[in-house]
C-alpha cells in the first residue's frame, strides 16, 4: 500500500509537470567519487568540487518549488556522502518522489538513517555471484547486496527495490542469470547496453566502445528480455522498446524528449548540457548564490535551443532516456506501463 500510494501521488505530480510544461524529474549525481572500479564507467572521476549539503538542500527545495515531481540520486557511489541521510531528508519533506542508486557495499550500514526517506531503490547488480564482484573489483560485495535485499522483505519501511544490470563484453549472458536473482529477491529488474562515450561541444566521444556488445548481440538480448519476461521474471522494459532494441541495436529510431522531461546536475552543481557535457547550461551553487531560483535556470536561451536540438538526436542508448522520451510524448505504451506500476 506504501509503494502504491506513493506512485500515485508521483503520478499526479508527473501529470501537472507535463501540464506546464516542466521537467519532472532531477538527476542528481551528488559525488563522482566511488569504492567500485568498473572498467565500463563514465562517471566516476573524484576529482570534482562537490556542493555542500547547505547547497543541495537549497536545490532539493527549489526543485519541489519548480514542480519536479522525482529526484534520482546517484553517482558515483553515493552512499561515500556522510551527509546522504540528512539531504534525502529534506527531499522527503517537500514532497520529492526519491530513487537512490547504489552499488550497495554500505547499504546495510547506512540504511537506519536512510529508511524511509527512499521511495525507490535501485542496486547495480551486473553478474551474480563472483563475476559480479570481479566487475566491480570489491570482494564480497554480491553476498552483501544480497543478504541487505532479503533482508528487505521484512521490512514494512522497505522501498520499492529494483535491479539494473549494464551489458557489456565483460557479462554475456548475465541477464538470465541477474533475472533470477531478482525474482528471488523480489525487486524488478532494469537493464541497459553500457554507454560508450558522451557528447562534447566537439560532438560525440568515444572511450569504451571496445567494452561494448555488438548489434548482433543487443537483439539477442532483448529475444532473451522478452523471453525471460514471458516466463514470469521481472523484465521492467517495455515491449516497445525491446521491439527497437531487437530492431534497431543502434538505437537510432526514436526522437529524444529527455532534456524536456528531466534535469541533470552534477557533483560540481553543474546544470548538464546532455549535448555538451563540457559546456554546462548553469550552476546550482553560482544560482543560490546570486539570489536566483532553480527554475530561472529552465528559462535560459541555451537550455531552450537544447530542446530542439534534442528532438534531431539519438546518441544516448540508455532505456530511461528512451522511455521518459515515450513518457513526454505521452506514448500509450508508457502510461499503461505507469498505471501498472502504481497499481503494483
Amino acid at each position: 500500500m506504501k509503494h502504491r500510494s506513493g506512485r500515485v501521488r508521483l503520478a499526479g505530480r508527473l501529470a501537472t509537470a507535463r501540464a506546464l510544461g516542466r521537467p519532472y524529474t532531477l538527476s542528481h549525481l551528488i559525488t563522482s567519487r566511488c569504492n567500485a572500479r568498473c572498467e565500463t564507467c563514465l562517471w566516476r572521476d573524484g576529482t570534482s568540487e562537490e556542493a555542500d549539503a547547505q547547497t543541495i538542500a537549497w536545490l532539493y527545495r527549489e526543485a519541489a518549488r519548480a514542480g519536479f515531481a522525482q529526484l534520482v540520486v546517484w553517482g558515483g557511489e553515493p552512499l561515500l556522502r556522510d551527509d546522504l541521510g540528512d539531504v534525502l531528508a529534506v527531499a522527503k519533506r517537500v514532497g520529492l518522489y526519491t530513487t537512490l542508486i547504489s552499488n550497495g557495499w554500505l547499504m546495510a550500514a547506512r540504511w537506519p538513517e536512510l529508511r524511509g526517506n527512499v521511495d525507490a531503490l535501485i542496486l547495480s547488480v551486473d553478474d551474480v555471484g563472483v563475476a559480479h564482484d570481479r566487475l566491480r573489483a570489491m570482494p564480497g560485495l554480491y553476498g552483501r547486496v544480497g543478504e541487505f535485499a532479503l533482508s528487505l522483505q521484512a521490512d514494512p519501511l522497505a522501498p520499492l527495490l529494483l535491479l539494473n544490470t549494464v551489458l557489456s563484453r565483460q557479462n554475456l549472458g548475465a541477464l538470465s542469470r541477474v533475472a533470477v536473482v531478482a525474482k528471488s529477491w523480489r525487486a524488478g529488474l532494469f537493464f541497459c547496453p553500457m554507454e560508450t562515450g558522451q557528447m562534447q561541444s566537439t560532438g560525440f566521444v568515444e572511450s569504451l566502445s571496445h567494452l561494448a556488445l555488438t548489434p548482433e548481440e543487443l537483439s539477442a538480448a532483448a529475444r532473451e528480455a522478452r523471453r525471460l519476461g514471458g516466463e514470469g521474471y521481472p523484465i521492467l522494459a517495455t515491449g516497445a522498446y525491446l521491439d527497437l532494441l531487437e530492431n534497431d541495436p543502434g538505437l537510432a529510431g526514436y526522437r529524444c524528449r529527455a532534456p524536456h522531461s528531466l534535469m541533470t546536475v552534477g557533483a560540481d552543481g553543474a546544470v548538464r548540457d546532455c549535448r555538451r557535457h563540457d559546456q554546462p547550461i548553469a550552476n546550482v551553487m553560482e544560482l543560490r548564490a546570486s539570489g536566483q531560483a532553480l527554475s530561472e535556470a529552465l528559462a535560459l536561451p541555451r537550455r531552450r535551443e537544447l530542446l530542439a536540438e534534442a528532438d534531431s538526436c539519438s546518441a544516448c542508448n540508455n532505456p530511461d532516456v528512451i522511455e521518459l522520451s515515450w513518457l513526454w510524448d505521452l506514448r500509450p505504451v508508457m502510461l499503461k506501463k505507469f498505471v501498472r506500476l502504481a497499481a503494483h
